[in-house]
């Protein structure tokens, strides 16, 4: 195996090794970044309908109770507003839902079901918790929700929902007199839910999980080429030559030019060092064959016996 290959392969373990220790960390925190990105953008839409209904009750509501036609506008009622506006939003958003589910609603598209009665049921045991975000499998799908509970702090709100009695009669000529009644002031009759299937943000985590990966191993291709570059150059080229002239030597050729050295590194004085080494080795091999000229010049001058 050359040198050329161990560096190869050393270089490709440090690099698979590097890219699993990387490749954990980064997974887990694209999922988590990842989460908390839909979170924010579910919360967005928690508060736009909270701004909607505060919006219906103080400036929509008292404009169209001037009317006076007698008849029941929808537009009035804030879960409406909210839940209208939602749907609005969901079609440029397709993957964010929003309910406002109450166990006991006017409009029965609002009726919870049996999760959502539990989470219902969360606030209402806990009067201190304002907002929960979980994940929950719901309609069998794993999902991301949002959740605020809906209490009745408005007086005005028990004008239709305490008894059918006092509810306006256009109200229930629309709605009729089963749902929506028997609700008290403070007190927590639903929840208000954005939901976000979870396929959404572990999408957006592999997404960008692949793209760093693949980031990543592009970086490491470039890396390796110019390390290779750069190892042939800088280091294989001038021991090669080293080599060839070390084998060059010690067949006794002894006529090519020194090395050229170039720069201040290891390399240079390696150079350096072997050129002074072969010049000490050319006048070895001068005087040997000066003191082998001279000892045959001796042998022919002395006299024969």
């Amino acid at each position: 195996m050359n040198l050329t290959t161990r560096i190869n392969l050393i270089l490709g373990v440090t690099f698979l090794f590097g890219l699993a220790i990387v490749g954990v960390n980064a997974f887990l925190l694209t999922r988590d970044n990842a989460l908390q990105q839909v979170t924010d953008q579910a919360e967005l839409i928690m508060q736009q309908a909270l701004a909607v209904r505060s919006y219906t009750v103080n400036e929509v509501r008292p404009l169209l109770n001037q009317i006076g036609d007698g008849q029941f506008h929808p537009q009035t009622v804030p879960a409406y507003s909210a839940t209208q506006t939602a749907n609005l939003v969901r079609k440029e958003r397709p993957n964010f839902s929003y309910k406002e589910a109450v166990f006991n609603p006017t409009n029965p598209r609002d009726k919870a079901t049996a999760i959502e009665e539990k989470i219902i049921d969360r606030f209402i045991a806990d009067p201190e918790l304002t907002r929960l975000v979980a994940t929950q499998e719901i309609n069998g799908v794993k999902s991301l929700y949002i959740s605020y509970p809906i209490r009745i702090t408005n007086p005005d709100c028990l004008g239709c929902h305490s008894t059918p009695e006092k509810a306006p009669a256009a109200m229930r000529a629309v709605y009729g007199d089963d749902g929506g009644f028997g609700w008290k002031l403070n007190q927590i009759v639903g929840t208000q839910m954005v939901v976000v299937p979870y396929t959404l943000p572990a999408q957006l985590a592999r997404k960008t999980f692949f793209n760093f990966i693949l980031s990543l191993t592009v970086i490491f291709v470039i890396l390796f080429v110019v390390i290779n570059v750069t190892i042939r150059k800088l280091v294989l080229k001038p021991v090669r030559r080293i080599t060839r002239m070390a084998d060059e030597v010690s067949k006794g050729n002894l006529r090519d030019a020194e090395l050229k050295v170039s720069g201040k590194d290891e390399i240079a004085e390696m150079l350096i060092a072997f050129n002074r080494m072969r010049r000490s080795v050319i006048k070895i091999v001068q005087m040997m064959r000066r003191m082998q000229v001279e000892a045959k010049a001796r042998a022919k001058a002395r006299p024969k016996t």
